[in-house]
């Protein structure tokens, strides 16, 4: 017989049954819910990741000369259509004596997982070729200077586009030495014939990485290698005008001095003269018989105004209230005064430089914008607007 008991347990059971049920259909309808919105969310997550991939499948097409050109397409050589193109450039004339020169992507360790493009290389070579019979490399990182001889050899170029190899030296005696001895293989590897000379550090001695007596014995190891294998070569470094004298041109075969009116915040108008006068003053008299070049020496076309206030060379500042103006214009300015008075008289130099460095955006600071920004070209081989490389009346560096 039921009990009270027993009716207010099975009212209880049944009540909790209801609610028990009730919040499995809730359950159910949030579960629904929960899954149509992840549907939901995984189809726009879709559309959105379909955007992206297609922005970036633009972006990479559009610059698919920089890199993996060799995948598809084999290694490129003087009949290459890719190569053709280029070549036979009316606004190009190879009125350089030297070019400063670094390939796409040469920095290490980053070329570890990205190694150097040899087609992309080859391609600069077809437009460096235009404009000067000598070409200048930082470094022998990341099989840069293997790639250049190798891209030079399938131009056919190998009588009229030379090579002063670098070595880029620092701090860290890991890395100089993995440069210098990456550079006796490339020695024991390639003929004379394609070796204008060797470069041993660049600005070395303004950064303060080794001391001249360090840097000296680092030309000197270099030195007896090239002379233990029979080779007549100079061997040099590369620092700042203001950082050479008696002793370091003494311990160099040449005075490689950089020079860049730019930095010392001079107008362009007056940077030709500014340049030639800095270099006779500060460099050329080190070395007697034509033995004093000029390293690097350029103008950036975009990125700020320098007012010299950070160069002890700088020209007093009533002369320079203007300053130094990175822009197509005043990069002209600078072409048009110097390249044909220098082909003129004689004046050898490496201009600062081809093609625009990407990666040394790192070095920017507020109004000062210009570190990646010194290509007469940018970095997918287009003269940039504007830019007007002079003919010097038809004669040619080299010439």
């Amino acid at each position: 017989m039921p009990t009270a008991g027993d009716n207010f347990e099975d009212s209880e059971k049944s009540s909790w049954l209801q609610e028990q049920q009730a919040s499995r259909r809730r359950t159910r309808l949030i579960c629904i819910i929960l899954l149509a919105l992840l549907i939901l969310g995984a189809i726009a997550g879709g559309i959105a990741g379909g955007i992206l991939a297609a922005k970036e499948h633009s972006k990479s097409s559009s610059s698919s000369t920089i890199s993996g050109s060799h995948k598809s397409h084999g290694l490129y050589d003087s009949s290459s259509p890719e190569v053709k193109s280029l070549l036979q450039n009316p606004n190009l004339h190879k009125v350089f004596p030297g070019m400063d020169y670094t390939p796409l992507g040469a920095q290490y360790p980053e070329c570890l997982t990205s190694p150097l493009d040899q087609n992309n290389i080859t391609l600069d070579l077809a437009v460096l070729s235009q404009l000067t019979p000598t070409i200048r490399l930082y470094g022998t990182d990341c099989l840069q200077t293997e790639k250049v001889l190798t891209g030079i050899s399938r131009l056919n170029l190998n009588s009229t586009l030379k090579v002063w190899a670098g070595v880029w030296l620092g701090n860290n005696k890991t890395t100089n030495d993995r440069q210098v001895n990456q550079l006796y293989t490339i020695l024991d590897t390639y003929p004379q014939e394609h070796f204008a000379g060797i470069i041993v550090g660049n600005e070395v001695l303004f950064r303060k990485d080794l001391s001249p007596a360090a840097l000296g014995e680092q030309m000197d190891n270099v030195r007896q290698k090239v002379k233990s294998k029979g080779w007549d070569l100079p061997i040099a470094t590369s620092d700042l005008g203001d950082e050479w004298d008696a002793q370091l041109a003494g311990a160099s075969d040449l005075v490689m001095a950089n020079v860049h009116p730019f930095f010392a915040g001079v107008p362009a108008d007056q940077a030709a003269a500014w340049t030639w006068s800095f270099w006779q003053q500060h460099d050329a008299s080190l070395k007697s018989g034509g033995k004093s070049v000029i390293a690097e020496t350029g103008w950036p076309s975009e990125g700020g105004t320098d007012c010299g206030t950070d160069n002890p060379s700088s020209p007093s500042p009533s002369s320079t209230a203007v300053g130094a103006v990175a822009d197509i214009p005043s990069l002209n300015t600078f072409l048009s005064t110097w390249v044909c008075q220098s082909l003129t008289n004689g004046t050898q130099y490496f201009w600062f430089e081809a093609f625009d460095e990407p990666w040394k955006k790192i070095f920017d600071t507020p109004g000062k914008k210009w570190e990646s920004k010194w290509g007469l070209f940018d970095e997918e081989r287009n003269l940039k607007d504007g830019v007007k490389i002079p003919d010097c009346g038809g004669k040619e560096a080299g010439s």
